[in-house]
């Protein structure tokens, strides 16, 4: 059996657009368990490709795979349904990834030719069983030749020991990835799940609890990091892509002890401020570590937007936090986001001045400040999402808001599906634009 995996495309066309770019890590794990279950395997990036639909159909007829696999989220959802409606190959088709669970009724209309095979949840053990017709489990929907399967923690198919769940590196193909600090950096995740509920992201916790939080164990992840520099002696950071590798003084320790072992490189991760309330004496051992910049969803300064979008941490904390951070000599990048639904223009005016506040302290200290700044689209499932729809709001199609594209290098998250706040088009854009510009570096 052939079985190709597709990232799938962010654009429609072919883009030549050379921009920040992470491996599909979780399309890597499953493409390992397949190749384990005697299944041949292949990853094709379309994002890093830069491939369109033209140039994925050209790879499937030339390659003709039993197959196709891809993911779909709410930015790609009209190019990878007319991916699959347009297939020129008979092939199965298995389509997942985080926004199915809340559209895959859409998915059920869609006019398909092929099987598909549509999955909720983590793929790694059902994909396998799926493939070699052995799965023992039904679907929860069918509709002709498509099928509905779901994954939770009541599923065999869910994977409650990641320890378990392996990574061969080699099927991603990796092109070495530089850092904004001019480092060779791979990419490792942690954890599985989320705390956290954030009303703007289908991972939140309440959306989520027929998924439990896991975590890999500190020596699982220092193996993996053995491997990668074993693989790669050039290597010279690692960049940690969850949220819960630091929730708590547990877990900080535990990254110390870890990256203490790695004396000869650095390593950059995500946290949130809550993280260090109360914790704040061991931001130095964070940076004794090896930690050279930490990722924190800041998203607004306004304490009623942060309430709306159910972000915990006060003002104060946020500043405390980022503060010591910064002072110890650790750098910052921080995620804000503009057009949240009733914010106002004097909520937009408070995120930028804690934006500009902060770059003012870094400005003083060890620490170096960026900012990622991005507008407001509702995503399939998402509290918002479905607070928007209960208002009887009509949410737009996904387009690419030009506007923003002035600044080099972040083209592929300036999309927009509609305005939902209190402020007009062009003010919106200009809060974005003098945000992004706060930083001197626009890396993503």
């Amino acid at each position: 059996m052939k079985c190709i995996l597709l990232n799938s495309p962010i654009y429609r066309e072919r883009s030549d657009i050379k921009e920040d770019y992470l491996p599909p890590l979780g399309l890597g794990y499953i493409a390992t368990t397949l190749e384990e279950s005697g299944i041949d395997v292949d990853i094709v990036d379309c994002v890093k490709e830069h491939l369109g639909i033209n140039e994925i159909f050209e790879l499937l007829e030339k390659q003709t795979p039993d197959f196709v696999g891809m993911n779909i989220f709410t930015q790609n959802f009209e190019t990878v349904k007319e991916i699959v409606e347009r297939c020129p190959i008979k092939t199965t088709v298995i389509i997942g990834g985080q926004a199915v669970k809340c559209i895959y009724n859409e998915i059920l209309q869609w006019n398909v030719s092929n099987e598909l095979e549509i999955v909720i949840g983590e793929g790694e053990f059902l994909l396998p069983a799926l493939i070699n017709k052995s799965c023992s489990e039904l679907p929860i929907a069918n509709v002709e030749q498509k099928r509905v399967y779901k994954v939770n923690k009541d599923s065999f198919y869910f994977p409650n020991d990641l320890d378990s769940v392996l990574l061969n590196r080699k099927l991603l193909k990796e092109n070495k990835i530089i850092n904004h600090y001019g480092q060779k950096e791979a990419a490792i995740i942690t954890s599985r799940g989320c705390m956290y509920n954030c009303a703007f992201c289908g991972g939140a916790h309440n959306l989520n609890k027929d998924v439990t939080i896991r975590y890999r164990s500190i020596l699982n992840i220092e193996n993996e990091i053995r491997e990668i520099i074993k693989a790669d002696a050039d290597i010279g950071s690692i960049r940690v892509l969850d949220d819960l590798f630091l929730r708590d003084k547990e877990s900080i320790n535990n990254a110390c002890l870890l990256f203490e072992k790695f004396n000869k490189m650095s390593w950059r991760g995500m946290a949130h401020v809550l993280t260090f309330v109360g914790n704040l004496e061991l931001i130095p051992k964070l940076k004794e570590s090896g930690c050279r910049e930490l990722f924190i969803g800041i998203e607004s300064g306004s304490e009623h937007i942060r309430r709306k979008i159910n972000k915990p941490g006060k003002i104060e904390q946020v500043i405390e936090v980022i503060s010591a951070i910064l002072v110890s000599g650790i750098d910052i990048k921080g995620y804000f986001m503009f057009g949240f639904p009733s914010e106002t223009t004097e909520d937009a005016d408070k995120t930028f001045l804690l934006a500009s506040r902060i770059k003012d302290i870094a400005v003083k200290v060890d620490g170096n400040f960026r900012s990622s700044v991005f507008q407001f689209r509702p995503y399939h499932g998402t509290q918002l999402y479905n607070e928007i729809v209960q208002n009887g709001q009509e949410i737009l199609s996904i387009k690419s808001n030009e506007n923003l594209n002035i600044i080099n290098g972040r083209s592929q998250f300036n999309f927009q599906s509609g305005n939902y706040s209190e402020i007009d088009d062009a003010v919106l854009d200009d809060y974005i634009l003098k945000t992004q510009n706060i930083s001197e570096v626009a890396n993503v």
